[in-house]
């Protein structure tokens, strides 16, 4: 008798624990529901996953910039080329040592030396740098994401392998010190802008999109009527005036000279001006291609003639494309006559300097741009802002505010505030994408390219070459 009283208490032990059991499984959820996808988590519940974004803007070179960013010097601090040597010979020095063991190509170190340098330089000279966000890219990460470019390998690879090709430093030059004092100026993280230019046009001033975008930042008269609108406003239209002002200087400062030439770079640099009320989106004529045609004929091309030919080459050059051996001349003599007759005024869309700063003040415009849909307002961080900024500098504001307003519908619990560019990247997929800028498949497909592309280039390295 004893014995089955031990067994009843048993069982009736183990149908109590089973009963609790049933009633956790059945007693509702009074938690928030659940609607993320497997791969992203509500803030609260995955903050080892997306930390809280950092906003920290540090230099990106030596030494540090003191004074209003708008102040210019009118008397430049006296440097002479051993204080110059001496103050940038010890600078990147693991960087150029790699570089020098792995690429070969004279003309390109060169460049990236000078690229890197002119940071310090600018500093030194004329108390004028540059930041980045913790999370950014710094100098020789840039350098060493344009030697891993497939624009580097595919396509300067051949300019320097054929001198007919007519490949000249001196655009990538002001292209570099452009982008430097832009990014000064309009108080931009220097690797966002960078990075931007590098991803629309490889640098390349005469770029020509099959939508009809134009020149290094690829405007479009769209672009152009909305810096109208931006010039308008005394900030904008003083700092864009201050970049221009200081690019003068630049230019027309001996010790710059002294320095490129030292480092074995030909320059002329042109006289700039402050920059014109009126900007032509520049479109190239018959005239001008019967007198490019006429040139080539000159120089002994007898393709210059065929004037279909040369509309034909014209487009694929102005696309990026690289055209044959026995076109090289092509590149040569188009490149020269668009400066000689377009790109030289600072009023054509073409101009290298116009181009970056108004580029640069439009880009401005979106960085700092008051992100709302409605009663919603959207404040974030700056290292998602950086890249909000490239999406609707290319592709409109609407459908990036459209695309955080679904986010906040779908996402209630996400954090705004804290959205890192990682957590960013997490959600933008081609659907959301799609849903919110209306597009094609096709384009919408080019967004997310263009997007993530940025954000590589922006992205911080360890490793170098």
């Amino acid at each position: 008798m004893k014995k089955l009283t031990i067994i009843s208490q048993k069982l009736l032990t183990v149908f109590s624990f089973i009963l609790i059991l049933f009633f956790l499984l059945i007693i509702p959820n009074t938690n928030p529901p659940h609607n993320f996808p497997d791969d992203i988590q509500p803030v609260q519940i995955q903050k080892k996953l997306f930390p809280a974004a950092k906003d920290k803007m540090i230099d990106m070179g030596f030494p540090p910039t003191t004074g209003s960013p708008l102040e210019i010097a009118q008397t430049p601090r006296n440097l002479n080329t051993i204080q110059l040597e001496n103050s940038l010979n010890y600078l990147h020095l693991p960087f150029l040592e790699k570089l020098n063991a792995q690429h070969q190509i004279d003309t390109m170190q060169k460049l990236l030396i000078m690229f890197m340098q002119f940071e310090s330089i600018s500093r030194l000279r004329f108390n004028r740098g540059t930041g980045r966000l913790l999370s950014q890219s710094d100098l020789e990460d840039l350098a060493e994401h344009i030697m891993n470019s497939s624009w580097y390998r595919e396509s300067l690879l051949k300019y320097f392998s054929n001198q007919d090709y007519g490949f000249s430093e001196e655009p990538l030059i002001r292209v570099f010190i452009s982008i430097q004092a832009a990014s000064h100026f309009f108080e931009i993280p220097y690797p966002s802008l960078f990075c931007l230019f590098f991803q629309e046009s490889k640098f390349f001033f005469l770029a020509n999109s099959p939508t009809g975008a134009k020149g290094i930042g690829q405007l479009t008269s769209i672009g152009l009527r909305e810096v109208r609108r931006l010039r308008k406003n005394s900030k904008m239209e003083l700092k864009l005036q201050k970049t221009a002002e200081y690019l003068n200087q630049v230019y027309g400062d001996q010790q710059i000279q002294i320095w490129l030439n030292k480092l074995g770079l030909k320059t002329d640099f042109p006289e700039i001006f402050p920059v014109p009320e009126n900007i032509n989106f520049t479109r190239i004529s018959s005239a001008f291609m019967r007198k490019v045609g006429q040139r080539l004929v000159e120089e002994g091309q007898s393709y210059g003639k065929k004037t279909n030919t040369l509309w034909y080459l014209s487009k694929r050059l102005r696309r990026g494309r690289i055209l044959p051996n026995r076109y090289a001349h092509m590149h040569k003599v188009f490149s020269q006559m668009m400066e000689e007759d377009y790109s030289s005024s600072q009023t054509s869309v073409y101009n290298i300097e116009t181009n970056i700063l108004l580029s640069t003040m439009l880009y401005s415009h979106y960085y700092r741009y008051r992100w709302r849909h409605g009663k919603n307002a959207y404040d974030l961080p700056k290292a998602t802002r950086v890249i909000l900024a490239a999406a609707a500098y290319n592709h409109g504001q609407t459908g990036i505010r459209r695309l955080l307003y679904n986010l906040k519908h779908e996402f209630p619990m996400l954090d705004f505030q804290n959205l890192s560019s990682k957590q960013l990247s997490t959600l933008l997929t081609a659907h959301r994408l799609k849903h919110a800028l209306r597009s094609s498949i096709h384009k919408v497909r080019e967004a997310s390219r263009h997007i993530r592309k940025i954000m590589e280039c922006t992205k911080r390295r360890t490793s170098m070459l």
